[in-house]
């Protein structure tokens, strides 16, 4: 790990070095949220950790401030656990290896965890920094925010005492955002047998990978190649040619990241093999051909003989689920056509002893689009399926009327002389989930430039991070 104390923020990127050395995966955030419950003790601070491991520290304001409004800083300390082909390393136990690259700070093989480390690392740097003049302070810190968003929809009526509630977990600098989308996970649950074969079938490896994948509510109007996709592409341009069997059929790992790599294992007549190979070689070019800024790759690999296989009619099942769960946008906003308002993701697809699972994460910006797509994917796994929803989150509507959008948006202005943009995006954020419980919270986010979250290839600008930082402590001193 490089050296983080030269740079500036330095109290910022001391706390970013420091949350780097600690495992916090969505699901595993015990260690950190310790680790948070102790700095704010050592601070000489109120600290709050609840029985789902959210945290929140609390700071009295500064002289004469006392009768201002309270302000809520809030971020989430899980992050997306992602690696390289090939790295080495084990996210349960393993510190991030944090390099700087330029104005860039990113991961030796990982995800940074900017998303949202940053928000913790500035949390921390506020609420010790004695000099700063300030509303009454909480620091709120939640739990599972990439996945089920439990930490935020669990979290307590009477916990919170702020009226104002600053996200920073935005990822471009120079923009305010005021709303985002709900969303779910749809699961598809094909119950499967296997069969022996009466005569030999090779078994053949497939990989698909190179691919860029991404983050599925930002990304998802970038027109990146889903592994998945290419992996039903695979499967029926073989099955049109070729007398095949399919053994299983593996893909993605996160629900809210666009799949990089998928591996599907054939049974096939050896004798079959050479036109397997120009088939798959055929495809490849396309893929390359169609995905110029992505490195698409399909890997052969043989291996033995094999004797037991899916039945036909599973294979069927798995081509229609592929063919039907959608992927990419929806819809539009219609007052922001540069906006999208509903999207899906075809995520994850994993073939366990007796059943195959498949994951279709979906976005709106509206509840009844949402329940719109609902209804017809499940009613599309349903023919051949079994169909499951967990992991709702609602949206976080815009607000017309905001006294803290607009001094926020004030306040930059002046600061760096060029307007802020006011937008609503097509991601998840925790804003909508505070929102049912604290309906009154005034809630803005906005956050330094990170690019690539939820992929290895995520990177945070250091010099963004500063002007950032800058700009939540001017805010925070003008929020009388």
């Amino acid at each position: 790990m490089n050296n983080l104390e030269n740079l500036e923020p330095e109290r910022v990127f001391h706390y970013f070095s420091e949350i780097a050395k600690i495992p916090r995966c969505s699901g595993d955030e015990k260690k950190i949220s310790d680790y948070l419950k102790k700095t704010g003790q050592d601070l000489g601070l109120e600290t709050i950790q609840d029985e789902l491991n959210n945290i929140i520290i609390r700071k009295k304001a500064s002289p004469g401030y006392e009768n201002s409004p309270g302000v809520i800083i809030q971020g989430h300390m899980d992050m997306v656990c992602e690696k390289e082909e090939g790295i080495e390393h084990d996210f349960s136990t393993d510190p991030i290896d944090v390099l700087i690259e330029d104005d860039f700070l990113k991961a030796n093989g990982t995800t940074l965890g900017a998303d949202n480390g940053i928000a913790i690392a500035m949390g921390l740097a506020i609420l010790e920094d004695d000099n700063l003049e300030h509303p009454d302070l909480e620091l709120l810190l939640t739990v599972t925010e990439e996945t089920e968003m439990d930490g935020a929809l669990g979290l307590k009526p009477d916990l919170l005492k702020g009226s104002r509630l600053l996200n920073i977990d935005s990822e471009e600098e120079g923009f305010l955002t005021v709303g985002s989308a709900g969303g779910e996970l749809i699961q598809a649950i094909l119950d499967i047998k296997r069969e022996e074969v009466a005569t030999a079938y090779q078994e053949v490896n497939i990989t698909i990978t190179g691919l860029s994948g991404g983050h599925s509510g930002m990304e998802i109007d970038k027109g990146r190649a889903n592994s998945l996709k290419i992996a039903l592409k695979v499967l029926t341009n073989l099955k049109e040619k070729l007398d095949l069997k399919l053994v299983n059929i593996n893909g993605g790992t996160k629900d809210n990241a666009i799949p990089r790599k998928a591996k599907i294992s054939l049974g096939i007549k050896a004798e079959a093999y050479p036109k397997l190979k120009k088939e798959i070689e055929a495809i490849e070019k396309e893929l390359k051909k169609n995905y110029p800024q992505e490195n698409p790759k399909i890997i052969l690999e043989k291996s033995a003989e094999i004797v037991e296989v899916l039945r036909d009619q599973d294979l069927e099942a798995v081509i229609y689920l592929l063919q039907k769960l959608p992927t990419g946008i929806n819809n539009w906003l219609k007052d922001r056509p540069e906006t999208v308002e509903s999207s899906s993701n075809l995520a994850i697809i994993n073939t366990e002893t007796d059943k195959i699972r498949v994951y279709v994460s979906t976005r709106s910006a509206k509840e009844k689009v949402l329940k719109e797509m609902r209804n017809k994917i499940t009613a599309d796994i349903e023919k051949v399926a079994k169909a499951k929803i967990t992991g709702h989150y609602p949206e976080w509507e815009y607000k017309p009327e905001s006294e803290l959008r607009n001094k926020a948006v004030e306040i930059y202005n002046k600061m760096y002389e060029k307007e802020m943009e006011v937008i609503v995006i097509h991601a998840g954020l925790e804003s909508g989930a505070l929102k049912k419980t604290y309906p009154d919270l005034d809630i803005i986010s906005f956050g330094p430039d990170i690019f690539d979250v939820h992929v290895p290839a995520e990177k945070l600008s250091i010099s963004s991070t500063k002007r950032t930082y800058n700009y939540l402590k001017k805010l925070l001193q003008t929020l009388k």
